[in-house]
């Protein structure tokens, strides 16, 4: 991952992958978003068999340090509830929130100062 955002998005990034898993690979990259007027998304690839073969997270590199912390918290919750639930067609439904829930008290309870 790009370090534009710091060390800190890193280390928030490695508490996620050991405390908040999600069984397929996810590969988070910060980039211009600016054109698409979001923060952040995540992407699932699904394979012919309708499967999730990968997560991609954009997170937009012109945030400052802690509205991207906040963006890959929220995105990943989205990878996880995929993962966890399958493909959402309603992208914040109740599981989502369940799994964004989680991914903050693992912040708290891990990173938050």
């Amino acid at each position: 991952m790009a370090a534009r955002h710091g060390k800190k998005l890193n280390q928030v990034l490695r508490m996620l992958r050991k405390h908040c898993p999600v069984e397929k690979p996810v590969r988070v990259i910060c980039k211009n978003l600016n054109k698409a007027r979001i923060c952040g998304c995540c992407m699932a690839y699904v394979n012919q068999a309708g499967k999730i073969t990968r997560f991609v997270i954009q997170i937009d590199s012109n945030l400052g340090q802690l509205t991207a912390i906040d963006t890959l918290l929220h995105e990943w919750a989205h990878a996880l509830d995929q993962d966890l639930n399958g493909v959402a067609v309603e992208p914040h439904r109740d599981s989502w929130g369940e799994c964004y829930a989680q991914v903050w008290r693992a912040y708290d309870d891990h990173i938050s100062d």
